[in-house]
């Protein structure tokens, strides 16, 4: 029998974005157990580089943990990274930065992250709104470049790790519900303030009445 010769993703940080959209996309569309088999195919040729023709000859027992092995790292916690580096087909190395003012987003940014980063199928423009190519550095401190649409950055986004993009949707979804919260303690306060200014106008209207009296 020929050898043949496996790249096995350590973890979720040797997995493309791209690649993960690629395989949700197939689950999505073939659910079922009917479908296991196919499945556990298709993510050793998007995660390994392994040919559907070739995945036949490898032995039953590395098959069975390359799929275990595939499937642990695929559910394994994906922490908040802020900066992360892509080295291009050129050569050339870029730098990107997590936004580090996301509580300070403008409304469009905002409203493109939110409409991009619910679907699997749109998680690289949603990343493109998130990271940024840095323009200036000292230490853990940061500045990005100005958010101009996702044009230009989406399909980069497609070769950032996984693990990185995951935890970058994590931590928006959590910011994002302490910024309604935020935003509702705020509404709150002002309908307080303002029913404190009315109740206080209302008594000193009542308080000249009782002088004139």
């Amino acid at each position: 029998m020929d050898s043949i010769s496996i790249s096995v993703p350590e973890s979720l940080r040797d997995i493309k974005l791209g690649d993960w959209q690629r395989f949700v996309s197939l689950e999505a569309k073939n659910e079922g157990e009917d479908s296991t088999e196919f499945l556990n195919l298709k993510a050793l040729q998007i995660f390994c580089g392994i040919e559907l023709s070739e995945s036949m000859k490898i032995p039953l027992a590395s098959f069975d943990g390359i799929i275990e092995h595939l499937s642990e790292i695929l559910s394994s916690p994906t922490p908040r990274v802020n900066r992360f580096k892509l080295t291009g087909t050129d050569g050339a190395t870029v730098e990107f930065g997590l936004n580090p003012n996301l509580d300070e987003m403008s409304y469009g940014e905002y409203q493109d992250l939110d409409s991009y980063l619910h679907s699997h199928e749109t998680m690289h423009k949603a990343m493109a709104v998130l990271y940024r190519p840095l323009v200036w550095s000292s230490g853990d401190r940061y500045l990005i470049h100005e958010y101009k649409g996702t044009d230009k950055m989406a399909d980069v986004m497609k070769e950032m790790p996984v693990d990185i993009a995951l935890g970058a949707r994590v931590f928006f979804y959590r910011l994002a519900k302490k910024l309604q919260t935020y935003t509702m303690d705020s509404l709150l306060q002002e309908v307080m303030e303002d029913s404190d200014q009315h109740s206080l106008s209302h008594l000193e209207k009542n308080g000249e009445y009782m002088n004139q009296y």
